[in-house]
């Protein structure tokens, strides 16, 4: 097979998509089953990965624009003039777009949705992103041969929310790198000194800072905690600032005055297994996800984990994490309470967790990824 795919998402840090594009192209770049393999970059092919620094500045420039919707938009039609002068000749690969924006192409052509929060939920995203994606994802959806997604909660929504034939969708769990594993307390202990945290004595919570992933009902629930909890277990944040969330920074920052929260913002990607490995509860109640590849990560290094029991989660995280009503804050509070006071019940999850997440490869989701590309062939 001869396969173009799409890397825009390859600009560090790397969100989830990021991680998913680059284990998938990673995977694709030593299959056996790949004759040739090329890359679209901003609508140009290339046949080898370039720096993405001009993308990533472009990008975060448009962001600040007025306007931002017609902005994006231009960029977009941009993006594939270029894409459909470059593939003219091409017309014999198969295109795949792993992160939702799936160009015009003369060939057969693969997308990959991971979820649909913003028709779902509209009030968890900017206006101007939602404008965009309810003008555009129809078109995406009638370009597609073949659509792939991460679970199959959200492979329902997609033939649910876009009519779309069930026959052409479908769901592909993401894998774990092999760095996600336990780390005891010496292999952290850098780590750990460098943020100033103890060993399983601090909560963590890995998230860009927006509406979809919970945060006023996680600070509510922590602050609700006793305080010699709070102080022996402060709450530690790692992740982008987001949007839409000027007053969760407020409240956080209260956290942080009380000694009872820390924000690292984004961490190297070397330092996430072992932060995960290091705390004693991975906290992760968000109202929707396509997937929910923190949850995986946060299993495979042995933590307990206090999620969702909604929407994808439960597809991940099967018997092996405290499942809770994300919109309560009592049932949030309650859960974290008792595994902060019972560190047995968080060794049990930790080995219920590590035995679910080797359920989980980047190889399996290879494997499956290849037999949707025959599918168009």
């Amino acid at each position: 097979m001869k396969v173009l795919i799409d890397v825009d998402a390859l600009i560090p840090p790397l969100s989830g998509i990021g991680r998913y594009t680059f284990n998938l192209v990673s995977a694709l770049q030593s299959s056996n089953a790949i004759k040739e393999l090329r890359y679209v970059q901003a609508g140009k092919i290339v046949n080898e990965l370039e720096p993405s620094e001009t993308a990533n500045a472009a990008r975060h420039l448009a962001r600040k624009l007025p306007l931002k919707s017609l902005v994006r938009s231009a960029r977009q039609f941009y993006i594939a003039q270029r894409f459909e002068k470059h593939s003219r000749v091409m017309s014999d690969f198969i295109y795949h777009a792993p992160n939702y924006m799936l160009l015009p192409f003369k060939g057969h052509s693969v997308v990959t949705i991971h979820d649909l929060s913003f028709l779902r939920h509209p009030e968890f995203h900017p206006e101007d992103r939602v404008l965009f994606w309810k003008k555009n994802i129809y078109k995406v959806m009638n370009r597609a041969d073949q659509i792939i997604t991460d679970s199959e909660f959200q492979r329902r929504e997609i033939c649910e929310l876009l009519n779309v034939d069930e026959s052409i969708v479908s769901s592909i769990h993401l894998g774990v790198e092999k760095e996600y594993h336990p780390y005891d307390e010496s292999e952290c202990s850098e780590i750990l000194q460098k943020y100033d945290l103890r060993y399983k004595q601090f909560n963590l919570v890995v998230s860009t800072i927006e509406p979809r992933k919970n945060f006023r009902r996680i600070i509510e629930a922590f602050t609700a905690l006793p305080d010699y909890l709070k102080a022996s277990y402060p709450l530690v944040i790692v992740g982008d600032k987001g949007w839409l969330s000027a007053d969760i920074h407020v409240e956080i920052d209260k956290l942080i005055i009380a000694g009872y929260a820390k924000k690292l913002g984004y961490v190297a990607e070397n330092e996430l297994p072992k932060l995960y490995a290091a705390a004693s509860v991975f906290i992760y109640p968000s109202l929707y996800e396509g997937f929910g590849l923190p949850v995986l990560e946060a299993m495979a290094c042995g933590t307990c984990v206090l999620t969702s029991d909604t929407t994808s989660i439960p597809e991940v995280a099967g018997d092996s994490c405290m499942l809770v009503n994300p919109y309560s804050i009592d049932a949030i509070k309650t859960g974290l309470e008792l595994l902060l006071s019972n560190q047995s019940l968080q060794e049990e999850y930790g080995v219920l967790g590590i035995n679910q997440a080797k359920e989980f490869t980047w190889e399996k989701c290879l494997n499956e990824t290849l037999s949707i590309y025959q599918k168009v062939t």
